[in-house]
C-alpha cells in the first residue's frame, strides 16, 4: 500500500515525469497534429469532389450567408431557418450539407455584416486571424517568455476554433482582455466584457463577480459597450431582427433539448446528464443547481477577497476575479461547445504563471497537462464512450484557481473535508 501511495504522488499529485523539456515536446506534437488537420481542411476541396462535402471553415458558412442576407435586403430571413439554409446553399452551389444554423443575436450580426463584402474563404481567414491575433497577444500578456509561443499557438482549444471556423477564440479574446485589463484600465476592460453580448450566454458569470468583487468602473464600461451594441444593432437592423432572434430562441432551445445538435459535441452539465440517458427535467435540475452553487462559491469568495482587501501583488497582470469568472463559465450554460472552452486557456496561463514564480502545488502540473490535452478528444468522449467529463475537468481546474486565488479559504475547506474523511473512516472501522 505505502508503495502504490508514494506511486500516486509521483505520477499524479508531483508530476515528476512532466519535465519542462516533456511539456514543450507534448505541445510541439499537439501543435504539429492540430495544424496539420487544419491544412488538410483547406486543401480537401482539392481532392473532394463528392456534393455532400462541407465547405472550408465549416460553421463559418452560417456567419457568412447571415451577413449576404443582409446586405441583399433580406434581413428578415437570416432568423427563418429553412431560408437561411437555402441561402448558405446558394453561397456555395454544387454543395449539399446539413443546415448550419445562426442562433445569434443580432449583436453578433453587425460583426458579420462587413464579411459579405469578401469571398467567403477570404473573408474567414481575416475574421479568424484577427481574432486570433487578439487572443495570442492577451494570453501573451501572461506568459511573456519566449517559451510560451509553441504552447499558446498549439493550444488545442485555438487549434479547434480555426478548424470549425467558429467565434470561440474572439469571446476568449474579449475575456482575456477584461481580464489583463481589469487593474490598471477597469473601463477599458468593462468595455471588453460588455462586447460580449455577441454571445450573451457566456456573461452569465460576470455580473455576480462583478458585483460580488465591487468593480464599479467594470460594471459601468460593460453597460458602456454593451447597451452600444444593442442599441446600434436595433437601428441598422431594426426591429425586425430582435424579434426574428426571440422566435428562433425558441426554435433553438427545442433543437437542443432534443439533441438535433448531438449531445457527444456539447460540453455542458446538462449534456453530460442527457447523454447518461437523463431526462430534460432532470438535466436541467442538475444543471441550474451546479450554476447556482458555483456562483455562489465564486461570488463569495470575490467579496472574501474585497472584504479582506487582500494584496494581490502577486498575482500577476491579471484579475483573480476575472480568473473565477472565466474557471466557472463551463457550469453556467447548457448550451455549451468544445470551441467555447477555448476561454480557459486564461486560468491555465494565469496558474502556470503564478506555479513558475512560486512553486508547484499538489496536483497543479497534472490537471493543466489533462485541461491541456482534453479538448482535442472532448467531443470523441462523447461519441465514442458516450460520457462527457468536462464539467469534472473544469472542476479540477476552478479548484486550482481558488486554491492560488484564496489559498486560507482552500486549506480551511481542505482541513473540514479531511477531518469528516476521518471521521467517517473510524466510524466505518469501528463497525
Amino acid at each position: 500500500m505505502h508503495v502504490v501511495r508514494q506511486f500516486m504522488k509521483a505520477a499524479f499529485m508531483r508530476a515528476d515525469w512532466l519535465t519542462p523539456g516533456r511539456a514543450r515536446a507534448y505541445c510541439e506534437i499537439f501543435g504539429l497534429f492540430g495544424w496539420a488537420t487544419f491544412v488538410l481542411m483547406l486543401l480537401q476541396p482539392y481532392w473532394n469532389a463528392k456534393p455532400d462535402a462541407v465547405p472550408v471553415f465549416g460553421d463559418f458558412v452560417s456567419f457568412w450567408a447571415a451577413s449576404h442576407q443582409v446586405l441583399t435586403g433580406h434581413m428578415a430571413e437570416v432568423y427563418d431557418a429553412s431560408k437561411h439554409h437555402l441561402a448558405e446553399l446558394a453561397a456555395f452551389p454544387g454543395q449539399t450539407f446539413g443546415n448550419f444554423a445562426f442562433f445569434y443575436p443580432p449583436t453578433f450580426l453587425l460583426t458579420c455584416v462587413p464579411m459579405a463584402l469578401l469571398p467567403s474563404a477570404l473573408a474567414a481567414s481575416f475574421w479568424l486571424a484577427s481574432a486570433g491575433v487578439a487572443f495570442v497577444r492577451a494570453l501573451r500578456r501572461i506568459l511573456p517568455q519566449p517559451w510560451a509561443t509553441i504552447p499558446i499557438l498549439a493550444f488545442p482549444g485555438f487549434v479547434i476554433n480555426f478548424t470549425n471556423g467558429q467565434n470561440g477564440i474572439l469571446t476568449a479574446a474579449l475575456l482575456g482582455w477584461g481580464a489583463v485589463l481589469m487593474r490598471q484600465r477597469p473601463f477599458l476592460a468593462g468595455l471588453c466584457l460588455g462586447c460580449l453580448v455577441i454571445k450573451p450566454q457566456i456573461l452569465l458569470a460576470a455580473p455576480v463577480v462583478l458585483l460580488c468583487a465591487r468593480q464599479w468602473r467594470v460594471i459601468a464600461g460593460g453597460i458602456v459597450s454593451g447597451m452600444t451594441l444593442i442599441a446600434a444593432s436595433w437601428m441598422v437592423f431594426g426591429t425586425v431582427a430582435w424579434t426574428g432572434f426571440f422566435r428562433m430562441s425558441r426554435s433553438a432551445r427545442q433543437t437542443f433539448e432534443m439533441g438535433h445538435v448531438p449531445f457527444w459535441k456539447m460540453q455542458s452539465v446538462f449534456t453530460s446528464v442527457r447523454l447518461l440517458h437523463g431526462s430534460i427535467s432532470l438535466a436541467y435540475t442538475i444543471q441550474i443547481t451546479t450554476t447556482v452553487l458555483v456562483l455562489s462559491c465564486v461570488g463569495w469568495l470575490c467579496f472574501h477577497l474585497n472584504r479582506k482587501k487582500a494584496d494581490q501583488s502577486g498575482a500577476g497582470p491579471c484579475a483573480p476575479e476575472m480568473m473565477l469568472m472565466i474557471g466557472a463559465l463551463p457550469f453556467c450554460t447548457p448550451f455549451l461547445l468544445d470551441y467555447d472552452l477555448g476561454c480557459l486557456a486564461f486560468p491555465m496561463a494565469w496558474v502556470l504563471a503564478r506555479a513558475l514564480k512560486t512553486e508547484w502545488l499538489p496536483g497543479e502540473k497534472f490537471i493543466l497537462f489533462l485541461a491541456y490535452t482534453y479538448l482535442f478528444g472532448a467531443r470523441f468522449c462523447g461519441l465514442l464512450i458516450a460520457v462527457c467529463p468536462t464539467p469534472i475537468i473544469a472542476s479540477a481546474l476552478l479548484l486550482l484557481v481558488i486554491r492560488r486565488v484564496a489559498p486560507d479559504v482552500f486549506a480551511s475547506l481542505s482541513s473540514c473535508v479531511t477531518r469528516l474523511f476521518r471521521r467517517h473512516r473510524t466510524l466505518a472501522e469501528m463497525k
